[in-house]
């Protein structure tokens, strides 16, 4: 079951504290490529993205503190 009970919903950011950015991948530039509640599992998905052969960098965003860690 989803979060709204299978009814349709908008995707992306609920709220969650760490924004991960991944550089070259899935195209040019910066891209938003999630959004989690702790760091560990931000630093789990920016690790996985990094393996992606177009992808050139990762970065994590605190939004709470509003910095790029």
């Amino acid at each position: 079951m989803t979060h709204s009970g299978g009814k349709p919903h908008n995707v992306g950011d609920r709220g969650q504290r760490f924004q991960i950015k991944a550089k070259g991948y899935p195209k040019e530039g910066w891209n938003v490529i999630g959004w989690t509640d702790d760091l560990k599992g931000a630093i789990a998905m920016a690790e996985a993205i990094e393996k992606a052969p177009s992808c050139v960098g990762t970065r994590i965003k605190d939004r709470v503190r509003d910095r790029t860690l």
